[in-house]
Order: structure tokens, then C-alpha cells, then sequence
């Protein structure tokens, strides 16, 4: 399958969900304002990620070098081996038996992790999907991640992000430990047996702990601390709840001197000719490619990959649609009569309710045939086949249909009632 798009049509949430729905291997590339990114899946499931920033290799042994897991000497060293053999780092650093395996399979875990949470974030830009070529990946220290694990940590970070940076507004921020727990000693909760004196906290917070000293910036702690930047922040905060940090001197920024400039004249004339040369601009862009004489500029949405993407795309949430309606039976004891119905509950959220086109999914409540069904559409909005389905009520629900006089009242669009 070669799949290819733009940010702004697909997230990037929606493209890694589908290739781990559909179990597909192949090579994900990304292409954002300051960075690429390429993202390499076995089966559905992530193995590998590279930055074009960076490559991936110094940055797993800068990370091991931060956090103090290795010396700057034993990385020069290893880097100068790996030049002449051209095998992974991995394999020295574990040869060398300068990393234990555990801090190894971690640092690769952080740095690919780091490469995909940081996309997720993007709203522009351009993706690319192929199945051409191996899967090239550490397999030896790399444990393929679940796509499933994936998007439930992206959901939580996208969730959570706003909230940690209204406490932490900036990365040039500093903390130092807050007076009389400057000498204060954390470790992980549930890790071992906690000494008297020791307090327990989560592992965020006791890894943000030891970095903490009036001196880094956020951004430095990011650097250096054995955990994502979503986690950075997430333990940063919590000492700020706890108190045991507070917020020192941010780092200072050279002034920058700006000479104002004097605004330019534009004619009159000038303008309306360039408001005529955009519109005409504007016309052929949404024109041209939608002209039947002309082969080459079709809308993307009218290639056959694009198409079963997004069909796959829209069965995907047809899947959680079914699975929310099961979910308010269950806690309500009986059937919503709309779709909006599982967004008051706050079982789905409202994007969830429309297709990849932006049209409402269709919901038939049967009661008096014990069933309800649920149908999709197709580019041209009409009911595709593929994406309907009908699923039977459970056995005691909906005995005593609602009266047509009051069922006129509480129906809502989205919903049709078929007596």
C-alpha cells in the first residue's frame, strides 16, 4: 500500500491508527517545518524512528551521556569503533559493557518515543506511506511498541500538555528545590523498601528531583533526565503541587535591538491588482483539479489508496461507534436515541461522531426488530455497503418502545426511529 497526504487532511493520530488496525509494515516519513521524521512499522507496531535533525545513534548515546549512564570518553571511543565496522552502537555500548541492557532498551524506547510524541504535536506538513524495502531496527535491544500503548500515551499526553505548560508556561524556566528540602531524598514508590526518612514519589518526580538545582533550564532537564518531555513536565508539576521546587531565575536572554522600520506605500492601483491576481489564483486552484478534461490534478481523495484508507479509516470508527453504544447500554440500561446521546455521557468525543469527510455517521434505532445499525459514506456521500452493519439489542432492552408523541419530542438529528 503507498499512502501519501498532508497533515492537515490526516492526523497523523488517524495514519498511525489505521497501519496499526490494518498490521502494516512498511516506512512512514514526515515532513514538518524544522525536522523529518521516519517512523519504521512491523506489523502494526512500531520498531524504529528516525530524526533528520539528528541522527538516531547520537542521540541514544547523548542520552546515555546526560543522564549519566556513560562517559563522554567511552561514547568518542565507541563512535571511532563504530566508523570502522558500521554495527549499531547498541552493539558496542553492550560488548564494551558500558551500558547495562536494561538502560540501553530504555534509551531507545525514550528516543523513539521523543521522535513520535513530538509529531503528533504537528498540524502541518506532508506524509508518505511505503511497504517497499526491509525494516531495518535493533531487534536485538528494541522491543517492538503496540500501537495500541502508543496512541493511549499520545491521547493522554495531547490531553494533559495544555494543562502542564499553564504550570510550566516556559522551557527557558529554572527551579531550584525549595528552601529546607534542598537535601531531601526521593525514590520511585513500590521500587524497593523506602528508608525512613525517604519520601516516595513517581518516577517522573524522583528522576526531575536529581536535576533539579537553580541552574537548568526546563529544557536542559529534557535533555538530561531518563524520561520523555511529556513526563519532564509531568514531574516538574508535581513537585510544584508538592512544594518541593520552586521557580528560580529564568535564564537571561541577550536584548535585541530592532530598528522600526518605516511601513511601505502601496498604490491603490497596486493593490486591486493583486486582489485580482489572488482570486483568479483561488478559482484555478479549486477549478482545475476538479475539471473532468484534465488527468494529471485529480483530488487526492479520488485515488484508489486514498480511498481505502480512508474507508479503512471510517470502518475504524464505526468499530468505536459500536463499542460506545454497547458501553452507554451497559451503564444506562438502555439504548441511546443519538449518536449525540454518547458525547452527553462523555463516552465518545464529537469528532468521533463524523466520518473522514466530515459528514454524521447515520444510527437507526429498531426497537420493536431488536436491533440498531449503524452506516458509513462513501466520497460522494452516499451509504457504502462496506461501512454498514446491523447489531442486535440486548435481550431485555427496549421492551416498551416510547410513544410516538414523545419519541417525536426527544429525537434529535442523527437518529431515525423505524417503527
Amino acid at each position: 500500500m503507498g499512502l501519501e497526504g498532508t497533515l492537515r487532511v490526516f492526523s497523523l493520530t488517524d495514519i498511525f491508527q489505521v497501519l496499526g488496525l490494518q498490521r502494516k509494515s512498511g516506512v512512514l516519513t514526515v515532513d514538518g517545518e524544522d525536522d523529518t521524521i521516519t517512523v519504521f512499522f512491523l506489523e502494526g507496531q512500531v520498531v524504529s524512528a528516525e530524526s533528520a535533525a539528528r541522527g538516531l545513534d547520537n542521540r541514544i548515546g547523548t542520552l546515555l551521556v546526560r543522564a549519566g549512564r556513560l562517559s563522554e570518553q567511552d561514547l568518542t571511543r565507541v563512535l571511532e569503533m563504530q566508523k570502522e565496522t558500521q554495527q549499531r552502537l547498541g552493539f558496542f555500548l553492550i560488548r564494551e559493557r558500558l551500558v547495562a541492557p536494561e538502560d540501553l532498551r530504555e534509551a531507545l524506547r525514550l528516543q523513539i518515543l521523543r521522535i513520535v510524541f513530538s509529531s503528533f504535536r504537528w498540524t502541518d506538513g506532508r506524509f508518505r506511506f511505503t511497504q517497499e524495502g526491509p525494516i531495518d531496527y535493533d531487534a536485538d535491544h528494541t522491543s517492538p511498541m503496540p500501537m495500541e500503548s502508543i496512541l493511549m500515551e499520545a491521547a493522554r499526553m495531547l490531553d494533559e500538555w495544555p494543562l502542564l505548560q499553564k504550570k510550566i508556561p516556559s522551557n527557558d524556566l529554572v527551579f531550584r528545590r525549595a528552601p529546607g528540602v534542598e537535601g531531601l531524598r526521593l525514590a520511585v514508590a513500590g521500587a524497593a523498601a523506602v528508608e525512613e526518612g525517604v519520601l516516595a514519589v513517581s518516577k517522573p518526580e524522583a528522576e526531575v528531583w536529581r536535576w533539579i538545582d537553580g541552574e537548568r533550564s526546563v529544557a536542559d532537564t529534557m535533555e538530561r533526565a531518563f524520561l520523555s518531555d511529556f513526563d519532564v513536565l509531568k514531574g516538574m508539576a508535581d513537585l510544584l503541587g508538592r512544594s518541593l521546587i520552586v521557580e528560580g531565575r529564568a535564564r537571561p536572554e541577550a536584548p535585541v535591538s530592532v530598528r522600526a522600520l518605516p511601513a511601505p506605500r502601496v498604490a491603490g492601483p497596486t493593490v486591486l491588482v493583486w486582489a485580482l491576481v489572488l482570486l483568479l489564483a483561488a478559482l484555478a486552484a479549486y477549478f482545475v483539479p476538479r475539471s473532468p478534461w484534465n488527468p494529471l490534478l485529480r483530488p487526492r481523495d479520488e485515488t484508489r489508496e486514498i480511498a481505502d484508507f480512508l474507508k479503512a479509516l471510517s470502518l475504524d470508527r464505526l468499530v468505536a461507534i459500536e463499542r460506545a453504544v454497547r458501553v452507554y447500554y451497559d451503564t444506562s440500561g438502555r439504548y441511546p436515541r443519538s449518536l449525540e446521546d454518547l458525547v452527553v455521557a462523555g463516552i465518545l468525543e464529537g469528532e468521533g461522531l463524523r466520518d473522514p469527510y466530515g459528514r454524521h455517521y447515520r444510527y437507526i434505532l429498531r426497537p420493536e426488530n431488536g436491533k440498531f445499525g449503524l452506516y458509513g459514506h462513501n466520497a460522494r456521500g452516499d451509504i457504502d455497503l462496506d461501512l454498514s452493519f446491523e447489531r442486535t439489542l440486548a435481550p431485555v432492552s427496549e421492551l416498551h418502545p416510547v410513544p410516538a408523541r414523545l419519541r417525536q419530542m426527544e429525537v434529535r438529528p442523527g437518529v431515525q426511529v423505524i417503527e
